[in-house]
């Protein structure tokens, strides 16, 4: 079942917030990352020069790389060093489902990133802060990746930062004074709220307007090199090519970058809902109960996964559950449909002894979930928004693949509808024309997520 550390380690939350830690939730990944931007204004005592810390680490790949001659001699392997690490296990952030073995960054990605810096170096100087910029326009490089490398670089401060605040906790700690993770058993590190982000600044660097918006030659020069009609974003390729063969272009984008005022993100309301799921599923529950009996068969259980999928349905409709699926009426990601679910699912079984499984299939959270009686009786739960493009996939050809990976021939595919009316109705004829025996197999529970009208206004 999902915890978060204050409820593992029955640490009083008020006291806990004082840390100014994430309480992250210890067996779900949350999709936050360090932000290269946001370490500029850190205030906490271990995170003050994190920014001139990853500045100089990033400069002496740069010396070193300068001063290299050829791929492979004496410098080039030192730069490379520099950016061969492993994984740190531990912070329970981000998208990254790899074993505690695999290098974050792998030999040919390495190899990538270095000899783009070198071909940048060939048109002039190479300001350091490109590396912060290294999800923007370089392949296979997302903002997951410069984070842990940003976690690697400051690794000794972030041991130092929760080594203090587990001694103001009172929580068990290893003979390093670190408190150990019992869903995996690695050491938690905990990370400040300050440096976090679920969308780094530097994400919106494939803006045409914004990286050229004080500089309208700079702009004009970009449709010399590409037909962009209408289009608003740059490609990584594109971008890549420019920052090698403009030398305007690239100053203007560092500049524009440096010039950003960097704010904290809103962990309160968590307009991302990367885990504000977990404290409003409790409440939900708590005021909205559900009694369920012990499943002892296949249809005991199915009737009990169904109740549990009625009841989540009720909560989105009835009780304002809705409201966790948006952003101010912008759709969040499906995930985050995901991990409510699980939230309110979890919930309800615990609170009636009854286990739930989590299955994870693609990396990146929560997909389908699974209810069981010993190995063979298994019911799974598919969730997915009309607004995703899969859904028919989902149907045809996910969920079957689940099923014959789990060996049951039961489950529930939950769609939660935000609009794509097309989609739906296109999806809903599909179902409708399958064969009874396959519908009973695969039961169908619409729950309407549209945003609704206040009451007043109804």
């Amino acid at each position: 079942m999902p915890k978060s550390f204050t409820d593992e380690f029955k640490v009083d939350k008020e006291v806990f917030e004082n840390t100014g830690a994430l309480d992250i939730i210890l067996d779900v990944d949350s999709n936050y990352f360090i932000d290269p931007a946001l370490l500029r204004i850190c205030t906490l005592p271990e995170f003050t020069k994190a920014s001139e810390l990853t500045e100089e680490y990033f400069s002496n790949i740069i010396v070193l790389l300068k001063h290299s001659k050829s791929l492979g001699d004496m410098y080039w392997k030192k730069a490379d060093r520099l950016l061969t690490f492993k994984e740190i296990k531990g912070t329970c952030l981000g998208y990254s489902n790899q074993g505690t073995s695999g290098n974050a960054i792998g030999k040919e990605l390495r190899k990538n990133i270095l000899e783009t810096i070198k071909e940048l170096q060939k048109s002039g100087e190479v300001d350091p802060v490109i590396f912060e910029l290294l999800n923007v326009f370089q392949e296979k490089v997302g903002c997951d990746r410069v984070s842990d490398l940003l976690t690697y670089i400051l690794r000794k401060q972030i041991v130092e930062y929760n080594i203090r605040i587990n001694n103001e906790l009172s929580v068990p700690q290893d003979e390093n004074g670190l408190c150990e993770n019992p869903y995996n058993q690695t050491s938690i590190l905990l990370l400040p709220k300050q440096i976090l982000s679920p969308l780094p600044i530097t994400e919106c660097f494939d803006d045409i307007d914004f990286a050229c918006s004080e500089n309208e030659r700079v702009r004009n020069e970009i449709n010399q090199y590409f037909d962009l009609g209408e289009r608003k974003k740059l490609t990584k390729e594109e971008i890549d090519h420019l920052l090698k063969v403009k030398i305007d272009y690239r100053n203007e984008m560092i500049s524009s970058y440096k010039k950003i005022v960097a704010t904290e993100y809103d962990f309160d309301n968590d307009p991302a809902g990367e885990i504000i799921w977990y404290r409003i599923s409790k409440d939900k529950v708590n005021d909205y109960p559900l009694e369920l009996t012990q499943p002892h068969s296949i249809e005991e259980m199915g009737t009990v996964v169904e109740r549990i999928c009625q009841k989540f349905k009720k909560l989105i409709e009835d009780n304002g559950l809705w409201r966790l699926l948006y952003d101010e009426n912008k759709p969040k990601h499906e995930t985050a449909a995901q991990l409510l679910f699980y939230g309110i699912a979890d919930a309800y079984c615990s609170a009636n002894n009854i286990d739930l499984s989590r299955e994870v299939h693609n990396g990146h959270g929560p997909v389908d979930f699974k209810l069981s009686i010993g190995a063979a009786q298994k019911i799974l739960v598919e969730i997915k928004l009309t607004s995703n493009p899969q859904l028919m996939h989902g149907l045809k050809k996910q969920l079957p693949l689940y099923m014959a990976q789990e060996n049951t021939e039961k489950a529930i595919y939950l769609v939660i509808d935000n609009g794509h009316r097309k989609r739906l109705d296109s999806f809903q004829d599909y179902y409708n024309s399958l064969k009874t025996e396959d519908r009973k197999k695969v039961k169908y529970i619409l729950i309407d997520g549209n945003i609704q009208e206040s009451a007043s206004r109804a």
